[in-house]
């Protein structure tokens, strides 16, 4: 019977520290926030873009041409 605890310890512990590493493994992570940023960033250009229709439009479309290239530019 203590062979069977010892053995179902080990396998528990095996397990936890397996579970712990999925949890902290944060690899990729900044990649999102800065994909997510990157989003955000555009959303906002496309924004002001669209407000400034006839006022300048071609400045809004330059700058979010711009920044566009930028982004898609960081992947490569």
């Amino acid at each position: 019977m203590k062979n069977f605890i010892e053995k179902v310890n080990g396998k528990m512990q095996a397990l936890y520290a397996r579970t712990q590493k999925a949890v902290n493994n944060e690899d990729g992570v900044s990649t999102i926030e800065w994909v997510g940023l990157a989003a955000v960033i555009v959303a906002l250009m496309f924004a002001v873009a669209t407000a400034m229709d006839g006022q300048g439009g071609n400045l809004a479309s330059a700058i979010v041409g711009k920044i566009s290239n930028m982004i898609s530019s960081i992947g490569q």
